[in-house]
């Protein structure tokens, strides 16, 4: 009989043993859910933010003529804007400021430096063609308007 009763104390802390390894390998697998899910949050808040940082808003573009000896548009950079890199493909432009402003013009070459202008308004410019990015970075809307000779 006392061997019965031992071997059923036996058994019995086994099952709890058995029990009490299933349910902290149960809370140990949930935590490990939690921390991965955390992780994951994480990565994903990382990336949002920096997909965030990475995303620059493209300034309008309106063309205003468009025939077979020129093309004439509106740009128009509000603060903080850009036109995304662009090449114009006819020799020559004519460029004037309706609203003046800071800009960076950056080269689609990388080798080559970015140049910062500062063009009061009402200025005219004629430029040659040119792959390029064009960013306001001044504190002021600038409005263009750019005439293509084709």
């Amino acid at each position: 009989m006392k061997q019965l009763t031992t071997s059923l104390m036996l058994l019995a802390l086994s099952s709890l043993s058995h029990a009490s390894t299933e349910s902290l390998q149960t809370e140990s697998l949930q935590t490990e859910s939690l921390q991965t899910e955390s992780l994951q949050t994480e990565s994903l808040q990382t990336e949002s933010l920096q997909t965030e940082s990475l995303q620059t808003e493209i300034g309008q573009r309106e063309v205003l003529l468009d025939n077979d000896i020129v093309e004439v548009v509106r740009l128009t950079y509000p603060v903080g804007t850009e036109s995304g890199i662009h090449t114009h493909t006819h020799p020559n432009r004519a460029v004037y400021f309706v609203k003046g402003g800071k800009l960076e013009l950056v080269p689609e070459d990388t080798q080559k430096k970015s140049k910062v202008i500062n063009v009061p308004d009402g200025k005219s410019l004629f430029l040659p063609a040119t792959t390029h990015n064009v960013r306001n970075i001044g504190d002021t809307e600038v409005i263009i308007i750019e005439t293509e000779i084709k």
